[in-house]
Formats: structure tokens, C-alpha cells, sequence
């Protein structure tokens, strides 16, 4: 390792041959031989001419052999520097070719190594990346076991789940059923006036005599009483009145009677000066109350001109000639 200028560029020179006709040193690009060539040449380094001598002295050698003795001329003139001939300088400049084809072909093969090189980097990467993916994979896979083997178990309790939910609706179709059925022989009144000390009983008589249904109150009644109301829009109108009968069919026919009235008033049944209504319907369950408001808005949607409760049925009619039932209940 030494540290020179470079005879060609004349910038510093770390690493490079030597000639040893004029001490030059040389980087390797500028003495058209790579680093690689040069080492090949072994014992041949110590006797490296640069291109510039090696010209010089091509120039000057003469092949004695082509000059004849007979010439007469001095041994010492036939030896002296001269011309050389043209195989010579045909042999250089082929062997010049050669060198800056072994020189381009050693470029290639360094090119071709790194590339070589990044071809086996990325063939590792690819196998690490592979690696990779097929370790996430077998993860995944284990976790997606798992998973299904957690989800056994819980199908069958969805299973149970769904046989509850279906038991729960068949409770909850049942109730409804019996809070209709129990209000089976039910009369709710609306629009009796409220006042002290009144007499329910005798309100009830009073309607059965305008309306001429023959009821016995002794035997006939089960009881009648006003009732509390769920809503604020409901607690500010008079509170209904439900009347039992002990029989269903006397509750049908007693309603049925009431009903061909058409319009009842408070003042009709002893409540003098009162103009307000008096409405007789089935006593209806929560859930049916409900179903009767939305058959009402959808009949006035559909066009229907009536919607009425009959037997604690819902019915709805188009006009005077056609009806139908909307539910049962």
C-alpha cells in the first residue's frame, strides 16, 4: 500500500500497479486494467510496463532476425533501435483487443456477480417473508381451531336459547290470550260523569231501561267500578267505567243493545245538563287497545270508512257492503 499521484490523472493513488520503466503509478481505470487483471498476472506484476512506455519501447525494438547478415551493415547498426515491423504492431494491437475485451468482460461478470449477489439476497428475503406468512397462517389456522371448538358448545346453547325465546312467545301469545279472556264478559263504559257518592249500579240500571235490555242487577252483575287510567292523555278524560256480567252471552246481548242507540248522553241516564257521550265497547286487553288504534290509522289509509270491535274481534269495512275481519284476538 502506498500513496502517490497517478501519472495519467495526476490525482492521489491509494491502490495501483507501478510500471517499472518509468516508476509511474496508475490508478487501475486509468491504465486499462482492472484490479482483478492485475492480480492474475502474479509474478508478472513485478515486470509491469504501463501503455505509454510499452508503446515507446514497441517503437524502438527491431527484430534483428529480419535484417540479413549479408547487408554489410555492423552488427552493432543492425541491433540498434529502429521501426518495428508490422506483425509486430498487428500482434499489440490485437493483444490490446484482447485486454479491453477481458477488461469489459471482467466489468460484465463483477456486474453480473452483484447481481447475482441481490438475486440470492432477494431469494432469501422471499424465503424469510415465506416463512413468515406460513407461521401468521398456521396462527391464524390454530386460532380459527379455537374459535370452533368454542363455538360448538355455544350452538347448542343457541339452540336452547332459540327453544326459550319460542317458549317465551308462546307465554307471552298465552297472557295476552287470558287478559282478553277474562275481560270476556266485560262492558267498558266511557264518558259517565264522575261525582261523589255516585252509584254505579243504579247508572247501570238507568242504561238498560233506555236502551229496554230486561237485566236483573242481583243476578245479573258481578261488579262495576271506574278504572285508573296508564297514560297522561288518558288521566285528564272521566275515567271509565267497567260493568262484569256473569254471563258472556248477556254481556253480548246487553252491548248489542246499547249499541243500536247510536248516541247515548250523560243527561239520558239522570246526569242533567250533560251533553257529553256515552260509549259501550268490549273491555279490551292492553296489547288489543293498541292493535285497535293501529287498525284505526291503517283503515283511514287504506281507505276503509269503518273500524269497529265486535265479540273482542277487531273488524274494519270498506263501505256498507263489503267487510272484513282485520284480527282476532
Amino acid at each position: 500500500m502506498f500513496t502517490s499521484q497517478c501519472a495519467t490523472c495526476k490525482d492521489t493513488v491509494g491502490h495501483g500497479p507501478q510500471c517499472v520503466v518509468c516508476k509511474g503509478n496508475y490508478h487501475f481505470n486509468c491504465c486499462g486494467i482492472s484490479e482483478r487483471g492485475f492480480s492474475r498476472l502474479g509474478g508478472g506484476r513485478d515486470s509491469w510496463i504501463c501503455p505509454a512506455c510499452r508503446d515507446t519501447n514497441s517503437s524502438q525494438i527491431q527484430d534483428i532476425s529480419s535484417v540479413p547478415l549479408s547487408s554489410g551493415l555492423p552488427i552493432e547498426r543492425a541491433c540498434s533501435p529502429g521501426p518495428l515491423s508490422s506483425n509486430q504492431n498487428s500482434q499489440d494491437t490485437i493483444l490490446q483487443d484482447i485486454l479491453a475485451k477481458i477488461t469489459s468482460l471482467e466489468k460484465r461478470f463483477i456486474a453480473f456477480q452483484t447481481i447475482k449477489s441481490d438475486v440470492m439476497q432477494l431469494k432469501e428475503d422471499i424465503s424469510d417473508l415465506k416463512s413468515t406468512i406460513n407461521t401468521k397462517i398456521d396462527g391464524i389456522t390454530q386460532r380459527v381451531s379455537e374459535v370452533e371448538n368454542r363455538l360448538v358448545p355455544l350452538e347448542a346453547v343457541k339452540s336452547d336459547v332459540d327453544g326459550l325465546k319460542d317458549l317465551v312467545r308462546g307465554l307471552v301469545a298465552d297472557s295476552s290470550r287470558n287478559e282478553q279472556w277474562v275481560r270476556r264478559s266485560n262492558i267498558q263504559l266511557n264518558g259517565i260523569p264522575y261525582k261523589n257518592g255516585e252509584n254505579l249500579i243504579t247508572t247501570v240500571k238507568r242504561l238498560a231501561q233506555l236502551c229496554g235490555f230486561p237485566l236483573n242487577a242481583e243476578t245479573d252483575i258481578d261488579f262495576v267500578t271506574r278504572v285508573a287510567v296508564r297514560n297522561d292523555a288518558e288521566a285528564k278524560k272521566t275515567k271509565p267505567v267497567i260493568l262484569k256480567l256473569q254471563s258472556r252471552y248477556k254481556k253480548d246481548d246487553f252491548l248489542a243493545a246499547l249499541r243500536r242507540l247510536k248516541i247515548i248522553k250523560a243527561s239520558d241516564v239522570g246526569f242533567t245538563g250533560s251533553e257529553e257521550k256515552i260509549y259501550a265497547n268490549d273491555h279490551l286487553s292492553t296489547k288489543n287497545k293498541s292493535l285497535l288504534q293501529q287498525a284505526k290509522m291503517r283503515a283511514k289509509e287504506k281507505g276503509y270508512a269503518y273500524c269497529w270491535v265486535r265479540n273482542c274481534t277487531i273488524m274494519v269495512r270498506r263501505n256498507e257492503k263489503f267487510s272484513s275481519s282485520a284480527h282476532y284476538v
